[in-house]
């Protein structure tokens, strides 16, 4: 839901990064939601691969 927020709140924010629009913060979201589920995805892949 991170990368979801992140964009969201990218797309309706006015201004730039400092005006207290969350601008910074949305990215941050964005970013590091999309490690958190790429991280996911690879801790599921590799529990499916063990006996």
């Amino acid at each position: 839901m991170a990368p979801v927020g992140g964009t969201l709140n990218l797309a309706v924010a006015d201004g730039g990064p400092g005006t207290g629009n969350g601008v910074i913060g949305g990215a941050a979201a964005l970013v590091l939601g999309l490690i958190a589920t790429a991280l996911g995805w690879l801790a599921r892949a590799r529990s499916r691969r063990t006996n």
